[in-house]
């Protein structure tokens, strides 16, 4: 039943709704594992390493077997003008979504050297670990408003 939903989209369209769904499960593996490490963790932890080394792992298995359920034995679709048109505008959105949230770690670290400075004590967006993950969410952010602007430019036929 949930697959014959999906055949009221196009491939394009049922590629951009994988790929969403698997960035939407890898993000979640991470951060839930990345998360529950020991508070003393850092980037150059193993443990955190392990944790990388294994989403990457999933990853790319989930991404294979989602391109044979999708695509199984089709040709891949020629792009064509409306593709690159859809292509770039769904770009220029993911820029600005990604440029917002750099801009606001950027900002949260500058806050918390402030009031670091302020109050004499540590400030947790300062460390290296927080900031690191604050850019991997600025950039899914970004990649999951580039496939919701495909999505909809796909739908409206523009």
């Amino acid at each position: 039943m949930p697959l014959k939903i999906l055949t009221r989209f196009s491939n394009r369209e049922q590629n951009i709704i994988g790929a969403m769904v698997l960035d939407g499960a890898v993000t979640i593996y991470y951060f839930s594992h990345a998360m529950a490490l020991s508070g003393g963790s850092s980037l150059t932890s193993p443990e955190l390493g392990w944790i990388v080394g294994k989403t990457i792992g999933l990853a790319i298995l989930m991404a294979i077997i989602l391109q044979i359920i999708i695509n199984g034995n089709k040709d891949p679709e020629a792009a064509d003008e409306r593709d690159g048109k859809i292509e770039g505008k769904a770009n220029a959105i993911a820029y600005t979504v990604l440029l917002l949230g750099v801009v606001t770690v950027m900002g949260g670290v500058l806050m918390g050297s402030w009031l670091e400075a302020a109050i004499s004590q540590g400030h947790f967006i300062n460390a290296p670990f927080f900031v690191f993950h604050a850019l991997i969410l600025a950039i899914t952010a970004s990649d999951f408003s580039k496939r919701i602007a495909q999505l909809l430019f796909y739908r409206r036929g523009y």
